[in-house]
């Protein structure tokens, strides 16, 4: 049996602005009873919690959430930042509501909560209501709309492009054939001109470009799924504390029927482009991480360790 990996941070976030105020009407409840009422486990909650515990107005620990898990009890009391009341301005409050109002889908929301009553409050003052809902529109970069154009006409391009798998910029010419956004990036699937293949660029990783007005008469097709080809299963044996660095990649999966080796770890699928990329995420993960399989790489940590070794003591 497998589920997903790693939880979105900004989900994690978001269920948190409603699990506290939920703690702060109790002051203190079982971590059983928590993790019923907001529909995961356990291990799920305390580490939740955690991320929380960890939140305050600055670095010192006085100024940190009060808020401890003890012997399967959750306790939780008021920061002393709260005794003043804050004094938001308009972004911020702006921003408090939306959130807030997302957090409210989630499960374990409460009609009628504390967090409801406030938001209520908060988007009262603003003007805000239920005739006056709140619209965001995201602004594309300005090379969406060139680069938009130039795919319409399908106009070659040159442009300079940076590429983290060689940590380098180079000359590209492509000819732009759809322009789109997926999650937080917008993209230009195009034709590669040097490698005559199709080649998705993202836009924020192009440094400069220009428009040329040769035409070029070209049909990709429809698009295909992210990783549809040309990709590597790499099985993991990790320390699952460090998952944290899996958050923003997609394709990665725990596997709940294998065991690790190693006490308290756990097992972890991870769809892998290129070796470059996986080399770079063993170096973050350093040794709280091991390769499992293809046995091809099984020595990849070690071997770019003393590669990266190598080049620092020139």
């Amino acid at each position: 049996m497998s589920r997903r990996g790693p939880r979105p941070v900004n989900v994690r976030l978001r269920r948190l602005l409603v699990m506290l105020p939920w703690l702060q009407e109790r002051g203190t409840v079982s971590t059983a009873e928590m993790a019923a009422h907001f529909g995961m486990s356990v291990d799920d909650l305390i580490a939740d919690l955690t991320l929380a515990s960890l939140c305050g107005v600055s670095q010192d620990p006085r100024d940190l959430i009060d808020l401890w898990v003890d012997e399967d009890a959750v306790h939780f009391g008021i920061p002393k930042y709260f005794n003043k009341p804050l004094r938001l301005t308009a972004p911020e409050a702006f921003s408090l509501v939306a959130s807030a109002r997302a957090a409210q889908n989630l499960a374990g929301a409460e009609i009628g909560s504390a967090l409801e009553r406030a938001v209520a409050k908060v988007a009262h003052s603003m003007g805000i209501d239920d005739d006056n809902q709140l619209v965001v529109e995201l602004e594309p970069p300005t090379a969406a709309k060139e680069l938009a154009v130039a795919a319409a006409g399908r106009r070659e391009v040159h442009l300079e492009y940076w590429t983290p798998a060689r940590g380098e910029s180079e000359e590209r010419r492509i000819v732009p054939v759809e322009v789109f956004s997926e999650g937080e990036h917008w993209y230009a699937r195009s034709l590669d001109l040097v490698v005559g293949e199709e080649r998705t660029f993202r836009l924020d990783r192009i440094e400069s470009f220009e428009l040329t007005d040769t035409i070029h008469q070209v049909d990709l097709g429809p698009r295909r799924e992210w990783f549809a080809d040309e990709t590597t299963h790499v099985t993991l044996e990790m320390d699952p504390s460090w998952m944290w660095v899996l958050e923003q990649y997609p394709g990665v999966r725990v596997d709940e029927s294998r065991s690790s080796k190693r006490k308290s770890w756990v097992v972890v699928n991870v769809t892998v482009t290129n070796e470059r990329w996986l080399q770079r995420l063993l170096l973050r993960l350093g040794s709280n991480a091991r390769v499992i399989s293809p046995n091809s790489w099984s020595s990849l940590a070690a071997d770019t360790a003393r590669d990266v070794r190598r080049r620092y003591s020139k």
